[in-house]
C-alpha cells in the first residue's frame, strides 16, 4: 500500500489508497495517437505512463497526468463517469468542470459546470486557477483565490469541490530539458471564466 507524503500534506482528511486496487479505465488509442501528431514510436513510449499512472497516486485514486510529447502537451484523466481514460485534444489551456464544453470532464455534483481550468506554458510550467466556482479550488489544502493562477507541481494534491485528485506530469521530449518552474506563487495576471488570461 502506497504511503501518505506527510511533508506534502499536513492533516489530510482523505486516508491513503491501495491504488493496484483500482481498476484501469481502457486508452482511447486514437485520441492518443493523434495528439502526438501520428508518430506510433512515441505513442509507443509514453503508453506504459498513462496506463500505470495510478500506482502513482498515494492520497486518492483519481489523477490528472499531464504529458509533454513530441513538443505537444495534453491532459490524462480517470475523473469522467466512463470506463474511458479521458484525454484532451493537445493543448495549452484546458477547462475543468461538469459542463460537457470543458475539455476534461469531472464527475462530481460539487464540482461547477466550469470549475477551474489547468494552462501550460513552455517557459513556467503548468498553472491551475479557479474561474469563480462556489464551492472553491485547493491546491494542497490552501484555496486559491479566484482568477489567480497558481504554479502546479508533479505530485500536487488539488481538490475540486469534495473532489480530491492528484497532479503529474511527463515529460517525453527527449531534446529539451525538463523546465524548472519559478518559485513564485502567483503571477501578474488573471484568468477569466473561459479560461483566457489578462494581464493586470
Amino acid at each position: 500500500m502506497s504511503t501518505l507524503r506527510a511533508s506534502r500534506f499536513s492533516n489530510p482528511v482523505v486516508t491513503p489508497i491501495d491504488a493496484s486496487s483500482i481498476e484501469a479505465p481502457s486508452l482511447p488509442w486514437d485520441a492518443l495517437i493523434n495528439n502526438v501528431n501520428n508518430d506510433f514510436d512515441t505513442a509507443n513510449t509514453i503508453v506504459d505512463s498513462i496506463l500505470t499512472v495510478k500506482d502513482r497516486c498515494q492520497v486518492t485514486p483519481f489523477y490528472i497526468q499531464a504529458v509533454i510529447a513530441n513538443s505537444s502537451v495534453f491532459l490524462v484523466s480517470n475523473t469522467g463517469s466512463s470506463e474511458t481514460l479521458n484525454l484532451t485534444n493537445t493543448g495549452a489551456c484546458w477547462l475543468l468542470g461538469q459542463s460537457i464544453s470543458c475539455a476534461l470532464p469531472v464527475e462530481n455534483s460539487t464540482v461547477d459546470p466550469c470549475h477551474a481550468v489547468i494552462r501550460h506554458t513552455p517557459e513556467s510550467g503548468f498553472f491551475i486557477a479557479d474561474v469563480g466556482s462556489q464551492s472553491g479550488t485547493h491546491l494542497n489544502r490552501r484555496r486559491l483565490s479566484p482568477q489567480k493562477r497558481q504554479l502546479l507541481r508533479d505530485g500536487d494534491m488539488i481538490e475540486l469541490g469534495n473532489l480530491v485528485v492528484e497532479f503529474f506530469v511527463d515529460n517525453f521530449d527527449r531534446f529539451e530539458e525538463r523546465l524548472e518552474a519559478p518559485d513564485l506563487a502567483y503571477t501578474a495576471c488573471d484568468v477569466t471564466y473561459t479560461g483566457a488570461e489578462t494581464l493586470n
